[in-house]
């Protein structure tokens, strides 16, 4: 190896190094501050929290590999048991030289059902979803171009996405948002770091579909479990 070819690859494992030392660093401020944030609302923080992804198969759930929760509070937020995790996976592609594995980020937040609900998921409409998706089509032709709405029970969908509840989704702040209900649960989420100054307005919109969900679909929920 001639002189130069050296100096280079001492260069890329210098910045990697670099790389490295400023990554971990920026991780354990991040972690810092949301420990700090959980302790000072009475709530609990935990680096690491597998379980929180683990059997659901909706939204950034079951893709990938290598897939983690992270970066957990979880607490009580307008009575109910509410948690924010970093949620991460890998999808590797190609093989050999052209072997490539990508990193995904997402920030989740979750609030507690009353009820186990069947899977319902809801996400932004496009060409390809339109085209070759196979959606829920409901009675609202705006709502319909602009969501893709999935459920295992059409008739606890129907129940659940009712005019007054698309008439909420359909409102700037969440249009285009991500929503799974999945494993007795509602989420949130948006691909991305985390960002403590989000959880609260996230969760507060989450309380909100949850306010509007008609009592006779978690005396339903109750019926199905008893039987």
């Amino acid at each position: 190896m001639g002189l130069f070819p050296f100096v280079i690859l001492l260069l890329v494992i210098a910045v990697a190094i670099v790389v490295a030392v400023r990554t971990r660093r920026r991780t354990r401020e991040r972690r810092a501050g949301l420990r700090a944030w959980a302790h000072a609302r009475g709530w609990s923080y935990a680096d690491d929290a597998p379980r929180l992804g683990s059997g659901l198969r909706g939204g950034p759930f079951g893709t990938g590999h290598s897939r983690s929760a992270t970066e957990a509070v979880w607490g009580t937020y307008a009575d109910r048991p509410a948690v924010s995790f970093r949620y991460t996976y890998k999808v590797t592609s190609g093989s050999g030289k052209n072997r490539r594995t990508r990193t995904y980020h997402h920030h989740v937040l979750a609030l507690e059902l009353p009820e186990r609900l069947p899977y319902i998921e809801l996400s932004a409409e496009n060409f390809l979803t339109r085209t070759f998706g196979n959606d829920i089509e409901l009675e609202h032709h705006a709502f319909n171009d602009a969501w893709r709405v999935r459920g295992e029970d059409r008739r606890t969908t129907y129940d659940v996405v009712h005019p007054q509840m698309m008439e909420r989704l359909m409102r700037p702040d969440l249009r285009g948002a991500n929503l799974l209900y999945e494993g007795g649960r509602i989420f949130l989420w948006r691909r991305g770091q985390p960002d403590q100054a989000v959880i609260d307005t996230g969760l507060r919109r989450l309380t909100e579909l949850l306010d509007l969900t008609p009592e006779f679909v978690w005396d339903d929920a109750r019926n199905r479990r008893g039987d």
